[in-house]
């Protein structure tokens, strides 16, 4: 990020430690160039803090969250008090990723034959305007190859894609359930196969499967990019299985896991 940027108040931000004082400490942030964080005493940890380097020292990276930004001050005031740990987990991680994607980019450039500074000035805003990150447009690239495609031109497209394929994990959720099926007619097992083969996936990017714990019972899992298209993929298969055997004269429950 540029010099004039500034993070926004509410936003998570992450530092690097540079001055400890027994009223507070200064961070260097470490995504918005040039600016530093003041977090006082009160809100580096919950509870009394007697000696505050009990709890921030100099070198450490923490996450905190913007709490005031002053328009004169290229000091922002900031609350490590106020991140939970879920959150800086997220936070850290997010940081990581990004370090890693502009790290490459810049292998893409080198593949294409372009300055990595001219590939950078051409796609990044872009890119964070319609990702949200550079990790997340790399993400985008592995699990949609055409749409990204059709949305950008350039020499350095396929190897942006290469490179997403051998580097970048796409992100997905797995959820699921235990069915417990019951069908008392004589052919009853076909058709409590019928119903459990009855649901396939929606889409291409979703992965959905149906096992035997031991009659009556079976579990469906799915595995899906986010978890809203996993709630409904599952929603979908599971009112199939249902329906299927219930059309048959079997019955059926489902349970979540």
């Amino acid at each position: 990020m540029s010099s004039d940027e500034v993070p926004e108040e509410g936003e998570y931000v992450i530092g690097r430690v540079i001055e400890v004082k027994d009223f507070g400490a200064t961070l260097n942030l470490l995504e918005f160039s040039e600016r530093k964080a003041f977090v006082h005493i009160s809100e580096v940890a919950s509870g009394w803090v007697k000696y505050i380097r009990d709890f921030i020292r100099e070198g450490q990276m923490v996450v905190a969250k913007v709490t005031k930004v002053k328009d004169t001050s290229k000091i922002v005031d900031a609350s490590v008090r106020q991140v939970s740990g879920h959150r800086k987990k997220e936070k850290i991680r997010d940081w990581k990723n990004e370090q890693r994607a502009s790290k490459l980019l810049e292998l893409v450039a080198t593949k294409s034959k372009i300055k990595p500074e001219d590939l950078s000035n051409e796609v990044k805003e872009k890119m964070i305007k319609m990702y949200g990150s550079i990790y997340s447009a790399f993400e985008s690239s592995v699990m949609d190859s055409s749409s990204f495609k059709g949305e950008w031109k350039g020499k350095w497209v396929d190897h942006f894609i290469t490179v997403g394929i051998a580097n970048v994990t796409p992100p997905f959720v797995s959820i699921g359930g235990k069915f417990e099926l019951y069908s008392y007619e004589s052919n009853g097992v076909e058709k409590i196969k019928k119903a459990l083969i009855s649901p396939s996936a929606i889409n291409e990017d979703t992965t959905l499967k149906i096992a035997s714990n031991g009659s009556p019972s079976y579990r469906i899992s799915i595995k899906a990019p986010n978890y809203k298209q996993a709630e409904e993929e599952l929603k979908v298969a599971v009112d199939k299985v249902l329906k299927t055997l219930k059309n048959q004269g079997g019955t059926g429950s489902f349970e979540r896991s």
